[in-house]
């Protein structure tokens, strides 16, 4: 009796033992797993990222309403020139909102002019031929001059609209223009100034005037204030009018211009691949990538080539947006 009950003892203290053995191997070689994966995605190139990045088609189609909202002229194109020219196609509705007019840029003002020492009057001239540049380019892409929208807010004060000339009556004066209010023709609220406020309310207006559906604009992570304080006030615009017509609820896009060499670190062409930056963080962001055809990509190209002001200070960086498709974050 003994000995059976022995026995029994024995062969359930084996299978308890071959238990802990076979979980033990199983646990080593999900370790061995989990590092080899590890490993092996080390080896990867960076630039496959792009090839599991989801497709914009479903947003496009001949009931979208598109606005882009570009702190300069020349950023629709960089950012957005694909993707206007293939709304335009599907039959959509585009609208392009200039926030600035790229006017306070002084090493783009000495270029231009030969000029060491710019006054205000310069500044504002060079204002209004990056408005005309604005205007070609937009035409190349499809638009019409309806189509096209100057806020004419202040070149390199957007940040200062954001955190310090929130309201009246303290309002921003351009230390390049010396103006603190956008020209009275192209007010969209009455008596605009300077303000974070106003220009809060006019992106409001623009929006619940076309109702889009989409909206591009650039990220709060560019390294460019002027488009990362665009991105805080279109979303401050949205919040504020959901809140009063919550139908009016579009799908954002951001596009990337300004952060470290990129995109001038991935070599430039028409037929080469545009990836996001490798240090870049998405923060639980989606990427999106839109495919351009070749004449697309040749429309952009054009479009882009009509800011001389700026192929002349920086040709190198803006061509390098010409490729074979497009980059954005859904911000939803």
């Amino acid at each position: 009796m003994r000995l059976g009950m022995r026995r029994g003892q024995d062969e359930a203290l084996f299978k308890r033992k071959s238990v802990a053995v076979w979980e033990l191997e199983e646990v080593n070689m999900r370790h061995v797993l989990v590092m080899l994966f590890f490993a092996l995605a080390a080896l990867v190139p960076s630039n496959t990222r792009a090839e599991t990045l989801h497709s914009i088609e479903p947003l496009i189609s001949h009931a979208t309403r598109l606005v882009v909202f570009s702190p300069h002229p020349d950023d629709e194109s960089l950012g957005a020139g694909g993707l206007i020219q293939r709304v335009l196609e599907e039959g959509g509705k585009v609208r392009v909102v200039f926030v600035t007019c790229g006017d306070g840029f002084p090493e783009g003002v000495e270029r231009e002019n030969n000029i060491s020492h710019p006054t205000a009057k310069d500044y504002r001239r060079y204002g209004e031929e990056r408005r005309e540049e604005a205007r070609k380019a937009t035409a190349t892409l499809g638009l019409k001059a309806h189509d096209v929208i100057f806020l004419s807010y202040p070149d390199g004060g957007l940040s200062y609209l954001r955190f310090k000339f929130r309201a009246h009556p303290y309002a921003y004066r351009s230390p390049f223009t010396r103006v603190n209010r956008p020209p009275l023709s192209e007010c969209i609220i009455p008596h605009c100034d300077y303000t974070g406020q106003d220009l809060s309310r006019e992106i409001e207006r623009v929006i619940a005037r076309f109702r889009p559906n989409l909206v591009a604009t650039t990220p709060t992570d560019d390294w460019h204030p002027d488009h990362s304080a665009t991105y805080f006030f279109v979303k401050e615009a949205l919040r504020h009018l959901n809140g009063k017509h919550p139908k009016i609820k579009p799908h954002v896009l951001t596009f990337l211009i300004h952060f470290e060499q990129w995109p001038v670190d991935q070599g430039s062409g028409a037929g080469a691949h545009l990836n996001p930056p490798d240090s870049f963080s998405e923060q639980g962001r989606e990427w999106i990538s839109l495919p351009l055809r070749p004449e697309e990509v040749d429309i952009k190209r054009k479009a882009i080539m009509e800011y001389h002001t700026q192929m002349l200070v920086m040709g190198r960086f803006l061509v390098s947006f010409a490729r074979s498709n497009e980059l954005y974050m859904l911000d939803d």
